[in-house]
C-alpha cells in the first residue's frame, strides 16, 4: 500500500474550543460600544431566525420526490437499516441509523439523489446515523441562496 494524499488539519478539543468563546465573549463585553441582549424564549429565536427565510417550490425536484422516497424505503428494507424518513417545510430528510459497517455502497444511489448529506454518531441509540435532505424548495435567507446548492462551479 501506498499513501497518494494525506493532510491533517487542527482538531481542537471542546475544552479549547469553550476557552476560545469565553475569550471572545471578555472581549466583546469590554467594548465601550456592548449592549447586552435580552435572553430570547425559544418562539422569539425561532421567529428571528425564520424572518427574513423565503421558501420558493421547486415544481422538478416536487415531482422527483416520490423517487427519492421510494429509493430510500427501498434500500432500508432490503439492508435493514433502520430508517426515519420525515417531511419537513422545504425539504424531505431521510435518516438512515445503523452500528458501525463497512462496504456500504449500496448507498450510493440515494447519495446521488440527496442534495445534501450529514453525519452522526451516538442518535436514536445507533453508533451512526446518516441523514439525507432533499429540497423540494429553494431556501433563501436574506435574499442569499441557503439550499439546495449547486457544487458543480466549485468542482
Amino acid at each position: 500500500m501506498s499513501v497518494i494524499y494525506e493532510k491533517h488539519y487542527p482538531h481542537p478539543t471542546f475544552e479549547e474550543e469553550m476557552k476560545e468563546l469565553e475569550e471572545y465573549e471578555k472581549e466583546m463585553e469590554s467594548s465601550p460600544d456592548y449592549k447586552p441582549k435580552p435572553e430570547l424564549t425559544f418562539q422569539e429565536f425561532y421567529k428571528n431566525v425564520m424572518k427574513d427565510r423565503t421558501l420558493i417550490l421547486l415544481p422538478e425536484k416536487m415531482e422527483r420526490a416520490k423517487d427519492f422516497v421510494k429509493l430510500a424505503i427501498k434500500i432500508s428494507e432490503l439492508y435493514e437499516l433502520d430508517t426515519r424518513i420525515s417531511r419537513e417545510d422545504d425539504r424531505i430528510s431521510v435518516n438512515y441509523s445503523f452500528d458501525d459497517a463497512g462496504d456500504m455502497a449500496f448507498l450510493i444511489p440515494v447519495f446521488r439523489k440527496a442534495d445534501s448529506i450529514s453525519f452522526f454518531t451516538g442518535i436514536y441509540g445507533f453508533d451512526n446515523t446518516i441523514s439525507l435532505d432533499y429540497y423540494t424548495h429553494a431556501v433563501f435567507n436574506k435574499r442569499r441562496l441557503v439550499h439546495p446548492q449547486d457544487f458543480d462551479e466549485y468542482m
